[in-house]
């Protein structure tokens, strides 16, 4: 028999017994369930979001010393369900804390509710508040914390200033997006607004929303005489997601400054691309003379970390409770480590060739043997990845 309340169903996710809103109560007209009207925020969809976040609790948990203590806080908890999946599903060292905040009073009653059915309530804290007041409490009272989630309904930008002061050295924070179209430029004001960067929506969208969002994060760390370094980064479904890892230093966050954030151009027909300083203008594409839309000042340097994923893939394999479609997004992520570039879409380049758009496997089959690392995009269906030149990639579309 279900402890859930009424209104509530039991779910299982991962290693996790939770009650989540009903979803028969909140759908659309259409008959989709629409987390966003429930009682308490639950997203079936963002399953492997949560998935690889334990997965990289993990991780952190397995470097970190046996005598130390780690602390993780779920600033936006609502039913609780990814602080207490990291409860259960994490390698504890001999000192762990979770602390959960949330600043609705029915959320804060489901998520203790939660932690009673999962048997918690020596693992982790609860506190009803405002994620930004959480974040800068603890650290007036002294907890280092090792990990935060910042994962909002829409943009973290109002709460990066917090996340990004409060981490430990060397702590990492997690940064979830779902104002993706903002991201990728589809509103140039409200871009420039909620982000400082300046830009318009291009035919590689999604590989500039995640460098949009690491852009925003690195320089509010520089504020702080901080710096980043990007473990993971991906956009999947509705929302981008990064992983950054945060330490101090002034005279580094100035080099990082100068050398990450630069400019991108990318063609509006052909789906060109190319690095530039900030002061270098382009205004038509070099190789269909189309309009040059640019993107400044945007992160251009690495967006993953290659061996920090090789260990969450293998950590995975060994998870049988992970969805598969975790696993392979993080799979699919560790074959793009290699490659430092954006995409190109081959439908639009031939396009602008004028000629019939190749078959995708033959065009990478012949950039590898011209000696490039080439992926196919797991984002772009026409889309290719690849350390190639232009120039190569036109060659190999014609022969």
């Amino acid at each position: 028999m279900s402890l859930c309340p009424k209104g509530y169903v039991e779910v299982i996710e991962g290693l996790a017994r939770i009650c989540i809103p009903d979803p028969k109560l909140y759908t659309r007209p259409n008959g989709v369930f629409e987390p966003a009207i429930a009682p308490v925020f639950y997203n079936p969809d963002m399953v492997e979001n949560r998935d690889i976040a334990v997965t990289v609790v993990d991780y952190i948990a397995k470097k970190k010393s046996k005598t130390k203590e780690l602390v993780v806080v779920e600033p936006f908890a609502a039913t609780g369900v990814r602080g207490i999946r990291i409860a259960q599903e994490v390698s504890k060292p001999e000192h762990f804390k979770v602390v959960m905040g949330d600043i609705s009073d029915e959320a804060i009653k489901i998520i203790n509710l939660n932690i009673n059915l999962n048997n918690l309530f020596d693992k982790v804290m609860v506190e009803k508040s405002d994620a930004n007041e959480l974040l800068y409490r603890l650290r007036r009272i002294g907890i280092k914390i090792d990990y935060v989630d910042v994962d909002p309904f829409g943009s973290p930008a109002p709460f990066t200033h917090s996340a990004i002061a409060n981490i430990r050295h060397g702590g990492i924070v997690a940064f979830t997006a779902t104002d993706l179209a903002v991201l990728e430029g589809k509103y140039p004001d409200k871009l420039f607004r909620r982000y400082g960067v300046e830009g318009s929506i291009t035919p590689i969208s999604k590989d500039i929303a995640v460098r949009v969002l690491l852009s925003y994060i690195a320089r509010t760390a520089y504020i702080f005489d901080r710096y980043i370094e990007p473990m993971l980064s991906y956009v999947y479904k509705h929302h981008a997601r990064v992983y950054v890892r945060v330490f101090e230093g002034a005279t580094k966050a100035n080099n990082q400054a100068r050398t990450c954030l630069r400019k991108i151009v990318v063609c509006s027909y052909c789906s060109y691309n190319k690095v530039l300083d900030l002061y270098e203008h382009v205004n038509t594409c070099p190789l269909c003379g189309s309009q040059a839309i640019e993107i400044k000042p945007i992160w251009v340097c690495k967006t993953v970390d290659r061996e920090v994923i090789e260990i969450l893939v293998k950590d995975l394999e060994l998870k049988p409770w992970i969805l598969k479609s975790s696993k392979q997004l993080l799979k699919t992520l560790y074959e793009y480590s290699f490659i430092d570039s954006l995409t190109l879409r081959l439908s639009l380049l031939a396009r602008a060739l004028k000629i019939n758009t190749p078959p995708k496997a033959k065009i990478i089959e012949c950039l590898r043997d011209l000696g490039y690392k080439t992926v196919k995009s797991y984002v772009y269906h026409d889309g290719i990845i690849s350390t190639a030149t232009v120039d190569d990639v036109v060659r190999c579309m014609k022969s």
